[in-house]
């Protein structure tokens, strides 16, 4: 992205509001000289890349880009849903594969480390598992202060 675009992004980021608990210190680490957002916790990145990822970018970068990002988007949204059909994960454990093909397509070899071919077993930790929302680390993290 363009200087002037990552700007009107983060600035963007800056305007945004939320309920208190959700994604409150994302507005809060925006650096508007930098045009980076800082101080980011696991739940902060999670709701990053399953609500305010292809809004955020829509736009911005080039279609085929954009269409990826938003797969990776709805992926993530589907898989950590409170309720898991049997269906839904199938349809996941098939889309992994080639979300992950293509997102090797548009990023450099550099980028992917074991973390981003995690994709490829989380549909299938989800079968065996069941929903993410008791095993993922979001609602201890958000009680560390009180703990």
């Amino acid at each position: 992205m363009k200087r002037t675009d990552r700007k009107e992004v983060v600035e963007w980021i800056k305007a945004l509001r939320f309920p208190d608990g959700y994604a409150a210190s994302l507005s809060r680490g925006v650096n508007l000289k930098t045009l980076k957002v800082l101080g980011m916790k696991s739940h902060d990145f999670h709701i990053w890349i399953e609500r305010l990822l292809p809004a955020m970018t829509h736009g911005y970068l080039p279609d085929p880009v954009w269409r990826v990002l938003v797969e990776l988007s709805y992926f993530f949204r589907q898989l950590c849903a409170r309720e898991l059909s049997r269906a839904v994960i199938l349809d996941l454990e098939r889309a992994a594969p080639l979300l992950l093909c293509n997102l090797e397509m548009i990023f450099p070899p550099g980028f992917f480390l074991p973390m981003q071919h995690l994709i490829l077993h989380l549909p299938r930790e989800a079968r065996l598992g069941g929903p993410v929302q008791a095993r993922w680390c979001y609602p201890i993290e958000r009680c560390l202060k009180i703990l």
